[in-house]
């Protein structure tokens, strides 16, 4: 999901949607671990990972919590010139940030903003007419000192996240615009925990699962409509949503489609879902916010406090669901019931929100937002451009794309 700078692109196409698509959505480590990706029949981690901002929603469940605390006002770090305007979340790991721009390319930088390695990666058959190197238009993801991007051709890169080296790719044949997740499966027959690549081809709504070491296909799954988010991991299970107005559940290690469920009239699906555990939470078209049982398909609670669409990923953690919309609501629910406990009206399209301990960063159109947890109540502001990004959290920093054609970082 290419998230906050998008949503005005989606308000004006809706009309149009599901007709020839539904929308979509797009550091230094610190004392605690972040947890390894989860799957089915998931063994214990075999070693503790640094802090990382995995994919633009945090970790592979896409919960949109940051492990931090932040204080009520930020300070500008550094801004870091990326020649194109950035339009996807960028994320980190290993003391790095990585981003790309609208181009093609690829940055690396510590977590002072000073550039590491830069990369483009040339398409092989181009006339005068087309782009010279492949266009990545999905958020990237990173795991194991290894970056995934995703092209509008199709293919999919694994990238050595220190050198910027293409490690493989795999041929998706169509489109990817959702960010790849992960997941560490063991095998049936036993043995070590395999790591696993999800990918969807966004036009089929085709899950594809790649061998995270070498990108050879496992599997891949029936298509179910056009797909514009990206999947949710947890409780063994692979969750999305898509213009069918469903979630869709699939095993994460075999692949079977193990349920859908439905959503609503004109609730297409074009964001990404965060999953916990054998819960899945999701925005739709039509406002509606619902929480779901992945193992059931019942529909544990719906929400319809917004009136507008629901085009970003909720931010989930154990007492509050937190989601954005693209009429400029940020909305809090109660987890449990799903009933309202505040809305803040930022003045426009909310970013997908972050919850870091005891507050709510999120952008609203080109503002940087720091809201109290328990009220909502804002505490700090600033304007950065005339549209960011979702905010990744990472290493004590802040970290949003600009359309002007930087990133710009907060502690």
């Amino acid at each position: 999901m290419r998230d906050r700078i998008q949503l005005l692109l989606i308000g004006l196409l809706l009309p149009f949607l599901c007709v020839t698509g539904c929308g979509r959505d797009a550091s230094a480590p610190p004392e605690a671990d972040t947890p390894e990706p989860e799957a089915e029949t998931m063994a214990a981690p075999e070693k503790k990972a640094e802090i990382s901002w995995n994919t633009y929603h945090g970790a592979f469940s896409l919960s949109g919590v940051a492990d931090t605390s932040l204080p009520d006002e930020l300070t500008p770090a550094w801004r870091f010139l990326a020649g194109a305007p950035v339009i996807t979340t960028p994320v980190a790991g290993g003391g790095r940030v990585y981003f790309v721009n609208t181009q093609g390319a690829i940055f690396a930088v510590d977590d002072a903003g000073a550039e590491i390695w830069s990369t483009t990666i040339p398409r092989e058959a181009v006339d005068q007419w087309s782009p010279t190197q492949h266009q990545i238009d999905a958020p990237l993801t990173y795991f194991r000192e290894t970056l995934l991007a995703g092209s509008l051709d199709g293919i999919l890169f694994a990238l050595d996240a220190v050198t910027g080296a293409v490690k493989w790719q795999a041929d998706l044949d169509g489109t990817i615009l959702g960010a790849a997740n992960i997941a560490l499966v063991t095998p049936n027959e036993g043995g070590a925990p395999a790591a696993r690549v999800y990918v969807i081809e966004q036009g089929s709504g085709v899950l594809h699962c790649l061998d995270f070491e070498t990108g050879h296909a496992v599997w891949q799954s029936t298509g179910v409509e056009r797909c514009d988010g990206s999947p949710g991991i947890g409780g063994g299970t692979v969750v999305f949503g898509s213009c069918a107005a469903t979630l869709h559940v699939f095993s994460a290690q075999t692949g079977e489609r193990l349920r859908d469920i439905a959503v609503g009239d004109e609730s297409q699906v074009a964001g990404g879902v965060a999953v916990l555990g054998e819960e899945v939470y999701s925005g739709s078209r039509s406002g509606l916010v619902l929480r779901a049982a992945t193992s059931t398909g019942a529909i544990v609670w719906r929400n319809t406090d917004c009136a507008a669409e629901v085009f970003t990923t909720p931010a989930v953690n154990d007492q509050r669901i937190i989601f954005g919309c693209a009429g400029g609501d940020i909305h809090a629910l109660k987890r449990e019931s799903g009933e309202p406990v505040w809305t803040v009206q930022t003045g426009g399209a909310a970013t997908s929100p972050v919850i870091a301990g005891d507050k709510v960063v999120a952008g609203s159109r080109g503002t940087l937002l720091v809201l109290r947890l328990d009220d909502g109540q804002k505490l700090w502001s600033h304007d950065v451009s005339d549209e960011i990004t979702a905010p990744a959290v990472a290493g004590g920093l802040v970290i949003v794309g600009c359309d002007d054609g930087t990133v710009a970082a907060f502690r």
